[in-house]
């Protein structure tokens, strides 16, 4: 059966095996690494690459096909990298002015295992939607990061985290109570303590658009305090920022505003 689009969570979706996707994709220039076809497929069979040069087999869905191709004419693209404990996901997402696509991956991670220790998965997700969902689509990729500490957004000098880690990790109160006379605190503020017990879990995301050559990053660490943004300031200092959901939306909105306004005036103008 061939596959095609269908709606799902508010968008059309196809959620290809690896044989279907490496049909799909054959000959597209310039997708992600990670969207390189994989050896085997979800069912444990072998996969056979397709050539450098390939064409689409003609069994292909022309929406389908088009979804994949999307960011040849795309006048932005989002790149996603989330990971929560032993999940993470891989996605990109383009979007002229009137609609968009999207590829995704799952990857499977080994806490503490680094590069080593992450493994792709067989499939990938293909989407497409109008353009006026597109931070509804990057927002479908963000996990959860369940607040359980309440905190404040804290300043701090910026070898502090590093030896308060140290410190709370070996159970060395003495530094601890040293380190935070040093900020005129009780204790560490609780943002930083939740950064500094550790992290389950990250996302980085990454803006791109015709017309400007910056990109735009947004970086933030999954703790007990929720989603933290991390920014280090011109006087040596770290600025840990809890940030919601709705922050990450905000955030996106009006970047993505930006780049729509200049990208859509330069291709007016080309």
């Amino acid at each position: 059966m061939t596959a095609t689009l269908a709606p799902v969570d508010g968008a059309l979706r196809a959620r290809l095996g690896e044989q279907e996707w490496a049909a799909a994709s054959a000959g597209v220039p310039g997708l992600p690494g990670w969207a390189g076809v994989l050896p085997v497929d979800r069912d444990g069979s072998a996969v056979a690459p397709p050539a450098d040069d390939a064409e689409a087999p003609g069994g292909v869905d022309p929406v389908l096909r088009a979804a994949v191709e999307g960011g040849a004419a795309a006048l932005v693209a989002v790149e996603v990298a989330a990971a929560a404990g032993e999940r993470a996901l891989l996605a990109v997402l383009w979007s002229d002015a009137d609609a968009g696509s999207g590829l995704a991956r799952g990857v499977d991670v080994v806490p503490g295992g680094g590069l080593a220790g992450t493994a792709p998965r067989p499939g990938v997700e293909v989407s497409a939607f109008p353009t006026s969902r597109l931070v509804d689509e990057v927002l479908r990729h963000v996990p959860a990061a369940p607040v359980r500490v309440v905190a404040d957004p804290a300043t701090v000098p910026e070898e502090l985290p590093i030896a308060l880690a140290q410190a709370i990790r070996t159970g060395d109160t003495t530094t601890v109570d040293a380190l935070c006379a040093e900020l005129g605190t009780d204790g560490p503020p609780a943002v930083v303590e939740a950064a500094v017990r550790g992290t389950d879990g990250s996302l980085v995301v990454s803006v791109a658009s015709r017309g400007r050559a910056d990109v735009s990053t947004l970086s933030l660490l999954r703790t007990d305090a929720g989603w933290v943004e991390l920014t280090r300031t011109a006087d040596g200092h770290v600025v840990h920022t809890p940030r919601s959901r709705e922050d990450v939306r905000a955030a996106l909105l009006y970047d993505l505003t930006g780049r729509f306004t200049t990208a859509t005036t330069t291709e007016g103008d080309a």
